[in-house]
């Protein structure tokens, strides 16, 4: 695994931690179904960034037609996996799926601070 992936997928880890121990806390006290739910999507999404990553990585240093069908491959595996998740969260409660896309959609924040941070590294 490429040493750059490595160090951005550790700060996102860290980044999403701290997210997810907030956001946990507040939907702890305020609905506390939600809040493993919410941790699942998180998970999923941090899990869906580590495989991304390594298929990508993969699919770069083979330079041939394998490697983007790989891509693709493993771009429809992980849709998959999250909507499968999704599914089965949903079929038990539709209010859980909302906590779990929040979950999700949560790294985001980690991966905008992520850019914002590398970008002020980078610009010095």
């Amino acid at each position: 695994m490429n040493s750059d992936f490595r160090n951005m997928f550790k700060k996102i880890a860290i980044y999403d931690f701290f997210i997810s121990l907030i956001f946990i806390t507040i939907i702890y006290f305020t609905a506390k179904s939600y809040a493993l739910f919410f941790l699942l999507g998180i998970i999923i999404a941090l899990m869906n960034l580590y495989v991304n990553g390594i298929t990508v990585e993969y699919s770069l240093d083979s330079k041939n037609l394998k490697g983007k069908g790989v891509i693709v491959i493993g771009s429809f595996i992980r849709v998959l996996l999250v909507s499968v998740i999704g599914f089965a969260i949903g079929r038990h409660n539709m209010f859980n799926i909302i906590a779990y896309i929040f979950g999700y959609s949560a790294q985001f924040i980690s991966l905008v601070y992520y850019g914002i941070k590398n970008k002020d590294i980078e610009g010095k």
